[in-house]
């Protein structure tokens, strides 16, 4: 029993740390040889922390976690790799958080080449194709918003985002304003009203 305990709890933990971790996805460019993957996983390997490293030699690829503690940076990641003699292509990161974040061309089209980019999803009311487009509309109007896509079976918004230029709070105000209830923002009884009657969703008693 004790043997059982024992395996569950270090499970449990291997699980929590994996779960606080940041994920990277590096795609590198002059990788020929098994010899360039050494080099390139040795120098990663030079920083502390830095755990489960992998080198896809025909793809060109690294991944790699860290603690989400550590923030790493886009900026500390190609500096490694280009002292490691190589060049980066694109970086891709999914945080402990949930946010996802791209740069290179692991951007996606809507913004510029390198431009740092992140991935949400919000909770969003609506009933239908009318209220899809209402949504979607409103969020690209706000500044720094690549994407939008609203689905009306789960009720959210995934949306894709420049974090230096995008305030997730305005995006919230933004489709409120529209009369759609969000996580954070509740439209007003005005607004809500103005809907056509097949948008009326149900909303939550205050």
């Amino acid at each position: 029993m004790k043997t059982i305990i024992l395996i569950i709890t270090t499970l449990s933990l291997a699980f929590a740390v994996h779960a606080q971790s940041d994920h990277f996805t590096v795609r590198v460019d002059g990788l020929g040889c098994p010899f360039c993957a050494y080099g390139l996983e040795k120098k990663f390997k030079e920083v502390d922390k830095i755990s489960d490293i992998k080198v896809e030699l025909q793809k060109g690829v690294l991944t790699y976690q860290v603690p989400a503690s550590m923030k790493m940076t886009f900026d500390q990641v190609e500096k490694l790799v280009d002292d490691a003699g190589y060049t980066t292509e694109s970086i891709k990161v999914e945080r402990a958080d949930g946010r996802v974040e791209k740069s290179g061309k692991e951007g996606n089209s809507g913004s510029p080449t390198g431009a740092l980019q992140s991935e949400t999803k919000l909770a969003v009311s609506g009933n239908c194709g009318m209220c899809k487009d209402r949504i979607e509309k409103a969020a690209l109007e706000v500044d720094g918003v690549v994407a939008a896509n609203w689905d009306v079976a789960d009720q959210s918004l995934q949306l894709t985002f420049q974090p230096d230029k995008t305030e997730l709070e305005a995006v919230h105000r933004a489709i409120a304003k529209k009369g759609h209830d969000t996580e954070m923002v509740r439209a007003s009884d005005k607004a809500y009203n103005g809907l056509h009657s097949c948008c009326k969703y149900e909303r939550e008693l205050q």
